[in-house]
């Protein structure tokens, strides 16, 4: 069992490497993230959201998180 204040979850012993690595990645680019917000670059323009809009006019069926892995922002995979 692993706890913090978003949540508990409950794994294998065994995967608790792996999961560490990428709950690391996610920190470290939600950190660059905020670091980009202070220094005057909002979240939108790093996700560049206007261009998802247009494409989302084109392309009805086209979902964020495709948008923000065609971009380089989808931290969580």
């Amino acid at each position: 069992m692993i706890a913090d204040g978003d949540g508990v979850i409950f794994l294998n012993e065994d995967r608790l490497p792996a999961v560490v690595l990428v709950a690391e990645a996610i920190r470290t680019a939600e950190r660059e993230q905020a670091l980009k917000m202070r220094t005057g670059s909002s979240l939108r323009e790093q996700v560049r959201f206007d261009e998802y809009v247009a494409q989302r006019i084109e392309n009805p069926r086209l979902s964020f998180r495709e948008h923000l892995r065609a971009v380089g922002g989808a931290i969580e995979e």
